[in-house]
């Protein structure tokens, strides 16, 4: 089998060697697997999950089961390099799959080697250098649901000293959900790549690299469900005529609430989740307007190395700015109130061309705040608004030094040095619906009028905005001796202090302006490596993990202004063997994760009572993870090849919990404990009064499963591969994913069940020409991807389903100078 070169501990060594759970794919499996993007390394490599809140913009990737729930920070668990540059935030999931030399994805904490965040493992692309020979590709795609596109790649000698590469890529993903013109959840990419490599004598090298990026994923084709369950204890007003009421000792109990008595309907609230399996169904379409994500990035990088025989002196210099804009709205109308601080403007309603807000057929009452009239008035109106919405720029320099690997020693050492400049708004507004029961015209100029109303070129308006700068130092290195010709011992640390600002000026709850804090900490890793013989080593990796804490924006509360690091610590034992004189390998890893202070997305205790309580993080979990990872291929005979890996990942939330499921009446069926509920009565003092005999959940989420987590996934395949009489070779990939349930919510009772995802590719290459047939999701499988909860225009939550793409098809033909 073919021999894979990694470079994922800053030095070259192969992926039976090096002592990491670790996979690398090279430019030709990325080519023969037709990889896309960041979605599809994840989905050939054991042990990851990707997920999102709809888009790409907000997908993160998992390892291992430490996934996180929802929305926290900026900052995701596994770190995301481009040629060892830390890509920040959630936009790395729009790096292109262009001009790569291969991608390596390691699992188990990397914060030693890597920093930055390589909380749980660390991802990392390596593009090509140009080399010393003229060389030319270009292909084209065309296919069924949209797809199409073109690349191009051109690396030219100069000089002997000086090479240049350039990549070019125009490409759309298609879909198979469609809406007019628009092929729903499809990305369009336009990404460009210019690398120029100047070697004025052999010791010394500069690398530099540009990129622009600019991608758009169309809104996704995902439905709003209708929920059944999360029933908030809430005193109903309306069916006690304005005073508490509850008939001592009745609780709640599951499927009892359509058939409540009058009693119990004044504390029961409505359902505001939806529990159950999720499923495939008709999407609900978009707004116009909705475009869904654009992503505009430019990325600059200088390397420069300098190699003397006994060590190579390194630097990196940094630079990027990304711009990312998101505007979601389903096609789903929902009635709510809206608030309106003048006269609804001009509309004729049959009482003469300007009729009273208070005539108006939708107007409900009239507020005093501060001694101005707020009219409030029904509404028909879809949801129009999306996050995030990021401007960011970063800049980051590295030196470091290290051995050239001869002797017993190897060790490293460096500096690092980074600041972040991110400014980040949320967008709420609503769009007036048609069909409107007060009338399209009454409608659509009362929401014109009012708080909910989009601004004045269209776009909806800011409700949060946050502007945040994060300054990063640190110092690292590595040591390891060769003890005996088989034993070998190594050990790594980094320091790292943040600084960080947060200046929130705009938010629904009330700015509340510039805050500060800093974090510092030590990550070491401990390695020891055996080589029991020449085809089989054993190692053994522990290793502690530490993501930054940050800061919260709309809440005034001192205990909640910022959050701590979260840690981990994994103990990993595995086994690597090569079999069959080379022609395979199988390899083990087990191991034991440790993971405390998690970081949780929850809501602020402060509210101003007229909105809903701002979204914060704070460190109230621990979890522990027990897994394993099989892994093999064999070389079967000249043309065929055989892979498969086994994962097992048993995550249990030890401490957990969560106010976003504190006080809801249906706790048995949530597989909460039960509490007495205090509702806090209007009397002086503002106090609780305790209700003992109305029963809700406590939001204890211990003996839970982590969110997002498989706890059994299989993959396998086959490749083929035989030459042909006339010099070209054919080649074929069928690829077979088999992943477990996995809960979406905290409380383990919304899911998606197990499923396939089978893809299959066929290609023939000769010297120069080439061409392949790819059929993504073979199985046309309907399992939703994902489901998520954003708020309404309501100040509701709405559980929300994204659809799975179906069976698609596409051919490529390509030709090499």
């Amino acid at each position: 089998m073919e021999e894979v070169i990694v470079t994922a501990r800053k030095r070259e060594e192969t992926l039976q060697d090096i002592p990491l759970a670790i996979n690398a794919f090279t430019a030709k499996d990325i080519e023969r697997s037709g990889m896309q993007d960041m979605r599809d390394i994840v989905r050939k490599s054991p042990g990851l999950v990707y997920d999102s809140s709809g888009t790409m913009a907000t997908g993160n990737i998992s390892i291992r089961g430490m996934s996180q729930p929802g929305l926290i920070g900026d900052d995701t668990n596994v770190a995301v390099f481009v040629d060892g540059v830390y890509a920040s935030g959630r936009a790395a999931s729009f790096i292109p799959m262009m001009g790569l030399e291969r991608v390596e994805v390691v699992r188990g904490p990397q914060s030693a080697i890597y920093g930055r965040n390589a909380f749980s493992g660390a991802m990392n692309y390596i593009t090509a250098k140009p080399g010393d020979e003229f060389e030319a590709q270009v292909e084209v795609t065309g296919g069924t649901d949209g797809q199409r596109g073109i690349k191009g790649r051109v690396e030219v000698p100069v000089h002997k000293t000086l090479a240049f590469s350039l990549d070019l890529e125009n490409t759309e993903t298609g879909s198979t959900f469609k809406q007019d013109d628009t092929y729903m959840g499809a990305i369009d990419n336009e990404s460009q790549r210019l690398r120029v490599v100047f070697t004025p004598i052999d010791s010394l090298e500069f690398d530099f690299s540009a990129t622009h990026i600019d991608m758009q994923e169309h809104h996704n084709a995902g439905y709003e469900i209708t929920s059944n369950a999360e029933h908030e204890a809430a005193i109903n007003t309306a069916v006690t005529g304005g005073a508490p009421f509850l008939i001592p000792g009745l609780h709640y109990t599951p499927g009892l609430n359509t058939l409540t008595p009058l009693g119990m309907a004044a504390v029961t609230g409505p359902a505001t989740a939806y529990y159950g399996e999720i499923e495939a169904e008709d999407p609900d379409g978009f707004v116009d307007g909705a475009f869904g994500v654009t992503n505009k990035s430019d990325r600059y990088n200088l390397s420069v190395n300098w190699y003397h025989d006994d060590f190579t002196i390194s630097s990196i210099t940094a630079n990027s700015e990304t711009e990312t804009r998101s505007l979601q709205g389903y096609a789903n109308a929902y009635n709510g109130q809206t608030m309106v601080f003048a006269p609804v403007i001009a509309v004729n309603t049959g009482f003469g061309p300007v009729t009273p807000t208070t005539l108006m057929p939708n107007y409900v009452t009239t507020l005093n705040l501060g001694g101005a009239s707020a009219y409030i008035l029904n509404v028909d109106a879809y949801n129009y608004g999306g996050q995030p919405n990021d401007d960011r720029e970063e800049f980051s320099q590295e030196l470091r030094i290290q051995s050239s690997g001869s002797g017993p020693w190897e060790w490293s050492a460096g500096l690092l040095y980074a600041d972040i400049e991110l400014d980040q708004w949320l967008t709420s507004s609503a769009i007036p619906a048609s069909g409107s029961v007060y009338g399209d015209d009454i409608n659509a100029a009362t929401i014109a009028s009012s708080i909910l109303s989009v601004d004045a070129n269209g776009d909806p308006q800011k409700i949060t905005q946050t502007n945040h700068n994060t300054k990063i130092q640190s110092a690292f290195f590595s040591l390891a001796y060769d003890f005996t010709d088989k034993l070998n011992v190594g050990i790594e640390a980094r320091y790292t202090k943040e600084e960080k600002e947060a200046d929130n000026v705009l938010h629904f709850t009330g700015a509340q302006g510039l805050k500060e804090g800093s974090w510092d900490w030590v990550s070491p890793r401990l390695i020891a490596t055996y080589e029991y013989d020449d085809f089989t080593t054993f190692y053994l990796n522990i290793a502690k993990g530490t993501k930054s804490g940050g800061i919260n924006g709309g809440t005034p509360i001192a205990s909640e202004l910022t959050y701590e690091p979260e840690t981990n610590i994994t103990y990993e034992f595995g086994a690597k063997r090569t079999v069959l004189n080379g022609r395979g390998y199988m390899n083990i890893a087990a191991y034991k994760i440790d993971w405390e202070d998690q970081q949780l997305r929850q809501f602020s205790q402060y509210t101003t009572g007229a909105t809903i309580p701002s979204a914060i993080v704070t460190n109230l979990g621990e979890v522990e993870i027990k897994g394993i990872e099989i892994e093999t291929a064999f070389q079967i005979s000249d043309a065929w090849t055989f892979r498969a890996a086994y994962t097992f990942n048993d995550t249990e939330v030890k401490k957990g919990f969560q106010s976003a499921t504190f006080g809801y009446v249906d706790y048995e069926e949530m597989g909460l404990n039960a509490t007495n509920y205090p509702y806090c009565f209007n009397v002086a003092g503002g106090d609780c009064v305790v209700m003992n005999n109305l029963q809700v959940s406590d939001g204890d989420l211990s003996g839970k499963e982590m969110v997002n987590n498989y706890r059994n996934t299989f993959n396998t395949g086959f490749r083929y591969s035989k030459q042909l009489s006339f010099g070209a070779e054919l080649y074929a990939d069928l690829s077979a994913v088999w992943r477990d349930k996995r809960y979406i919510n905290t409380v383990n009772t919304l899911s998606i069940e197990d499923h396939w995802d089978v893809n299959f590719l066929a290609g023939l290459e000769a010297e120069h020409w080439y061409g392949k047939l790819t059929i993504t999701n073979l199985l046309d499988d309907d399992t939703p991807t994902t489901s998520f909860r954003p708020y309404l225009w309501t100040q509701e939550q709405q559980p929300t389903i994204v659809n799975r793409m179906g069976r698609m098809t596409s051919l490529t033909v390509g030709y090499r100078f």
